[in-house]
Parts: C-alpha cells; sequence; structure tokens
C-alpha cells in the first residue's frame, strides 16, 4: 500500500496497481510504500480515517491475467503451483480450483493447508503474495469466488473510506478520484502514467477466448456479489479462437507416457554399498544440512547433499560428502542419464533421512527449479510401514527400486516404523531448461543448504 497525508491506496493483484503505485511514489511528496499487497487491516493508525483508493476488475478478465502472469514467470506465485498441480493443469482447471480456494470442500481444504504450510507468520516488507497463515484461516467455508473474496479482504468491501476505481478506465479514474480528493499533484499523476507503459503485465486474447459455457457459469455464480455490486457482464468478442495460448508454454514433462504420480524406472538397483558408507558417517554430518530447518515440512528430517543446485543452474556445488559416494552413485547416474535422454544433467543430489514414526506433510513443491526437473527417489534403507503418497496415490518404495515422482502434485511420506528411512533423491534437468531463463533460476526459493557448502569444489 502506498500512504499519503491524503488517502491510502491498497494494491489489489492484477489490477495495475504496481504502475499506480510507482506514479504516486515518484510524484507526490513524502508517499510511503508500507509492504506489498497489504489489505486494509494493515493501516497504519495514522492513515485509519483516511480514505482508501482501490482497483476492480471484471472477474472474468481478472482471472485470465492472474493465470497468464503466473503461468508465464520463471518463479511463480505458490498458490499458482497448488492449484495449477505444478503448471501440469491447463486454464479451466486451475481457474475452477483456484475459485473454489476459499471454500470448504475436501479438495480445497488440502490446498489451503498445502499453501498454509508455505506462507510466514506475518506480514513482512519483502515484495510477495500479502498472504500469511493467519490470512488462510481466515477463509475457511467462504462461498465466495477467490476473486470476491480478494477484493473484500483487500478493500474491506463495505467501508465507508472505500473509493473503488475500475480497472477498464482506470489512469482516467484514478487521477479523477485525485482531483476529487483535492490532491494538488493529480495532474502530475496523470502526466506520468501517460508516459508509462503499464508493469507488470501479461499477453493474452480477449479474456472470453478462454471461457466455456461451464466456466463462465462458474464465475457468474461464485462472484455473484461481485458482478451485481460493480455492473460486469461476461462479454463477448467476435474473434472464434484466441490468439494468444496461454497454456503453451514449456515445461518439464513430469514422469513419462501414462503415469501420472508415480514412475517406476528400475528395480535391484545397487544400494548396499551406499548403505554401508552411510553407517560409517557419525550422526553429526546429518546435521550439517539445514534443509529441515529452511523448510518447515522437512523438520522431521535430515539431508546429506552430495552435489547442490546454485540456483543458477551453472555451477553446481559438491558438498563435503561427495567424494566418499562419488564412485558408488556413478552407476546409477548413469543408468538416469541414458533414461532421460541426451541434453541434460544433474542438479541436486542428496541423501533425506526422515525419523522414525514421523512424516512429511502434504505439499507441492515451487520455485522454477524445482518444477522444471524431474525428481527421482532411490530408497536405501526402508521398511514396509513406510508409505509414500502423491497425487492421491499411496505406495511403498522398497529398496532398489528407482521410482521418479511428480513434485508438483501434493506429495507425502509416512513413516510408522521404529527404523529411519533414507532415500537418495536425484534431480535432473534437460539443458533447454537450464538455459531458458537464467534469471527465473536466481529469483527461486531460498536455497536448501547453508552458504558454508559453497566453498567446496565445484562440478
Amino acid at each position: 500500500m502506498i500512504c499519503t497525508s491524503q488517502f491510502t491506496f491498497i494494491h489489489l493483484h492484477k489490477t495495475a496497481g504496481q504502475s499506480l503505485s510507482d506514479a504516486l511514489l515518484n510524484c507526490i511528496p513524502g508517499a510511503l510504500e508500507i509492504g506489498y499487497h497489504y489489505p486494509f487491516e494493515m493501516l497504519p493508525v495514522s492513515a485509519s480515517s483516511l480514505p482508501i483508493i482501490g482497483v476492480v476488475r471484471n472477474p472474468w478478465d481478472w482471472y485470465v491475467s492472474w493465470y497468464a502472469f503466473n503461468n508465464s514467470r520463471g518463479v511463480r506465485n505458490p498458490l499458482f503451483n497448488i492449484v495449477s498441480q505444478g503448471k501440469q493443469l491447463g486454464f479451466k482447471d486451475t481457474i475452477t480450483n483456484l475459485i473454489h480456494y476459499p471454500d470448504s470442500s475436501e479438495t480445497s481444504a488440502l490446498n489451503k493447508s498445502v499453501h498454509k504450510s508455505l506462507l510466514p507468520d506475518r506480514f513482512s516488507d519483502e515484495r510477495g503474495s500479502g498472504f500469511t497463515k493467519q490470512c488462510v484461516d481466515k477463509m475457511e467455508s467462504n462461498t465466495d469466488g477467490y476473486y470476491t473474496m480478494l477484493v473484500e479482504r483487500m478493500f474491506g468491501f463495505d467501508s465507508h473510506q472505500l473509493l473503488l476505481v475500475s480497472f477498464e478506465n482506470v489512469v482516467e479514474e484514478f487521477c479523477d478520484t485525485l482531483e476529487r480528493l483535492g490532491a494538488v499533484e493529480a495532474s502530475a499523476v496523470r502526466t506520468y502514467l501517460g508516459s508509462q507503459a503499464l508493469v507488470n503485465t501479461s499477453r493474452h486474447s480477449h479474456y472470453s477466448h478462454y471461457y466455456d459455457q461451464e466456466l463462465q457459469e462458474l464465475v457468474q455464480t461464485r462472484e455473484r456479489r461481485l458482478l451485481e455490486r460493480f455492473r460486469y457482464d461476461f462479454e463477448h468478442t467476435s474473434t472464434p479462437q484466441p490468439l494468444i495460448n496461454i497454456d503453451a508454454i514449456q515445461r518439464v514433462p513430469k514422469l513419462r507416457g501414462s503415469a501420472a504420480n508415480f514412475l517406476k524406472i528400475g528395480d535391484n538397483c545397487e544400494t548396499e554399498g551406499l548403505a554401508a558408507a552411510l553407517s560409517e558417517l557419525p550422526d553429526a554430518v546429518w546435521a550439517e544440512s539445514d534443509r529441515q530447518t529452511v523448510f518447515d515440512i522437512h523438520h522431521e528430517t535430515q539431508s546429506i547433499p552430495l552435489l547442490t543446485d546454485d540456483m543458477s543452474h551453472t555451477f553446481p556445488v559438491k558438498g563435503p560428502q561427495h567424494p566418499k559416494f562419488e564412485t558408488l552413485i556413478q552407476p546409477i547416474l548413469t543408468q538416469l542419464a541414458s533414461h532421460f535422454g541426451s541434453g541434460g544433467t544433474f542438479i541436486r543430489i542428496l541423501f533425506a533421512k526422515l525419523n522414525p514414526r514421523s512424516q512429511i506433510r502434504p505439499h507441492v513443491d515451487s520455485g522454477y527449479s524445482l518444477i522444471n526437473c524431474n525428481r527421482v527417489h532411490i530408497p536405501i534403507t526402508t521398511h514396509p510401514s513406510v508409505s509414500f503418497s502423491v497425487g492421491g496415490e499411496t505406495l511403498h518404495m522398497a529398496e532398489g527400486q528407482v521410482w521418479e515422482i511428480n513434485n508438483a502434485h501434493v506429495h507425502a511420506v509416512r513413516n510408522d516404523s521404529d527404523h529411519a528411512r533414507i532415500h537418495l533423491i536425484i534431480d535432473w534437468t534437460p539443458t533447454k531448461t537450464l538455459l531458458k531463463d537464467k534469471k527465473a533460476f536466481r529469483k527461486d526459493l531460498p536455497m536448501f543448504y547453508s552458504q558454508k557448502f559453497r566453498t567446496h569444489e565445484r562440478s
């Protein structure tokens, strides 16, 4: 939000908010940016009685913009990863999941649980989606569609302080509103906006091209409160097909053939040597990595990184234990390279231990690097009471089996035994993906492992 002495502007997602914020910060002396995508409840006390300016957009159009923007980015909104199943779903299924997100259905409850695990406990000034764990808790059993829920959450919806302008005529209405409030800088803001292209935009055709009758009616039903208030209708265009296919964004295919969640690559992989070498390591080695502290869902695990992606995919870092296991894992890597074909590389290799009587809660992997890789699990030591679930499918991986999992789907692990489970985890990424967008990798999730490993030998 942008606070001034006369009003506050609240930045709702995908409504030209970044462009308007930039204009205010450049043109109004003393304008202050507080957080990013902060809702009205975060207003400072000094601004609590001032008018609030916001922008509202036709819901059908908003959903297309939200999807196209996130679908085209290298690093995506974690909520997009969840409702799109790691970009495996197309527009209709993704938006259907998003619309239902606030309600209490079983799928929505699971989606909220996963989303909540990825969110911070409190608001911070860092840029992001503007959600915290508490925000998710507040939307239980909400029967509105996601966009109506978001508008109400951001603005208060029925607040007497609220002045909403339409996205469809945003520059003119926004500047007119500033003039009505007596802002002497209104003319400067108008000039600034007239000289600048909108930022954070996405390429797509008119929104009507992307809806079938079923999805159109779902928006009509779930966003009814907002549609009636702002008198939005679904408007058709005469062009029969979209000019831009917003689903046609390259991604690494997860698994092969008809498999959706698990793909067995092989049996009888030699793991005895790896198990013996692991047994020789002191317990302290398992505690050196901070993977279990960086990611809350892994707090009941420990890991040993052998090869760590540096998030630029230029110089993966060899961990201190790599020399001990290099010869033992090479036959496995050779087989996997043959399976995946030429034109790729291994970007992460680690041992992951799941403690006895513990679990890894349901989650989806997010971030460009994790989404755009093929993830392989090889059990080194396990027990029949260990189960692995992906996309609602559950199985036990036996020692020596080689499995690829779809880490873009919701997945979880339970160890109901009295023994630790240890897997060798290997990530493979095609070279064309590595070269596609280096900037996207650099903006990826926080580093899996401590900076102390970055000083070790590079491959």
